[in-house]
């Protein structure tokens, strides 16, 4: 029987020790939702491990998660794409054979890309099946919903926006003297991190203390090689993925954060740098334009435009009080509008109108 002021709630997604931000809010839900009354079980359906191993998992966990149906509310679902979706439709199937709600959480960076370029009309009516037959459909801005609404991928009344959010550290540490830039995220082409090595080499003779720091796994190699390439290796650090005290001590060890990605959902790093107040630099793609104000709490450049990168962060390095102007106003955005717990209230919210 539902319970609708403590229901129980059956989570899936990719394993808590993933890397990335499903993975994060995954883990902030599990740690807080049963101190605030929520009965949560959570079964990892995917983890980065060979081809045998994962069909394992995934065979494991469609086997539990059959068996813990009869004792669940609600069934929430984390999904990003392609292969994502095809894993998660099984389950969601189940879930509605049996008669119990499901809420699709997508955290999709590239859902629209996949949607659009990849999918056929069959694929894509296949999918809108999918989402229509989810009680809500989690997104994670106001973009994302309006693609959703003008690619008839569900109606908008289906549609939840609920932001990602983090926990903001007690107190603003950064140094705003410090002309260093940290990326943090998967090195790749979507990421572009090649943008930031690129607009380096343009900066440095301008900014000869500027340093460059790089989080993140993916083919640190090539963009290794490449800085080396360009010449400018010996200002730039490439740290790896960085959890814990590693990503505290890189935000610490920062002034300026930037994100320079062709495709976001809404990247946890941005807040994260936000809250620590950083100056952030990013793409108005996905959410992010949702949390960044251009000029006032962050800033702004187009997909790809390395002239207007390297303008903006001259203007950051050049003029320390207005870099900390943007620093500052960010972090007060995030404590405003992205906290943790405001996001583990709507999250609660959400539970109850659809147990309810």
């Amino acid at each position: 029987m539902t319970n609708e002021s403590n229901p129980r709630v059956l989570m899936i997604g990719p394993s808590l020790s993933s890397r990335g931000g499903m993975a994060t809010v995954e883990r902030q839900l599990v740690e807080c939702l049963p101190k605030a009354g929520v009965q949560t079980k959570f079964i990892s359906t995917y983890d980065d491990c060979g081809k045998l191993g994962k069909l394992v998992i995934a065979l494991t966990a469609f086997l539990q998660f059959r068996f813990s149906l009869n004792k669940t509310d609600i069934v929430h679902v984390h999904m990003a794409s392609r292969g994502s979706y095809a894993r998660k439709k099984l389950f969601i199937d189940a879930a509605d054979r049996r008669g119990v709600p499901v809420i699709l959480h997508l955290h999709a960076a590239e859902f629209a890309l996949w949607f659009d370029s990849e999918c056929s009309e069959k694929e894509r009516l296949d999918i809108h099946n999918t989402f229509t037959r989810c009680a809500k459909v989690v997104v994670l801005s106001k973009e994302w919903k309006n693609f959703l609404i003008n690619r008839n991928v569900c109606d908008s009344e289906r549609i939840a926006v609920l932001n990602n959010a983090v926990d903001v550290p007690s107190e603003n540490m950064t140094d705003y003297s410090l002309n260093t830039v940290l990326f943090m995220g998967r090195l790749d082409n979507r990421k572009s991190p090649d943008a930031i090595l690129r607009a380096a080499v343009k900066l440095l003779p301008l900014h000869p203390d500027a340093k460059f720091i790089f989080g993140g796994d993916g083919d640190i190699a090539a963009y290794e090689n490449l800085a080396r390439e360009l010449g400018v290796i010996n200002s730039c650090r490439f740290i790896g993925w960085a959890t814990a005290e590693k990503k505290i001590k890189a935000f610490r060890d920062s002034s300026i954060y930037c994100l320079p990605s062709k495709n976001e959902g809404m990247p946890m790093s941005v807040l994260e740098a936000m809250s620590f107040g950083l100056a952030t630099i990013s793409t108005p793609v996905g959410g992010i334009p949702q949390v960044i104000s251009d000029g006032i709490d962050g800033m702004l450049f187009p997909v790809d435009d390395i002239d207007a990168l390297t303008k903006i962060l001259d203007r950051l390095m050049s003029d320390a009080a207005f870099k900390e102007r943007i620093g500052k106003n960010g972090r007060l955005r995030i404590e405003k509008a992205f906290s943790l717990e405001a996001f583990l209230n709507q999250v609660k919210m959400l539970y109850g109108e659809v147990a309810g």
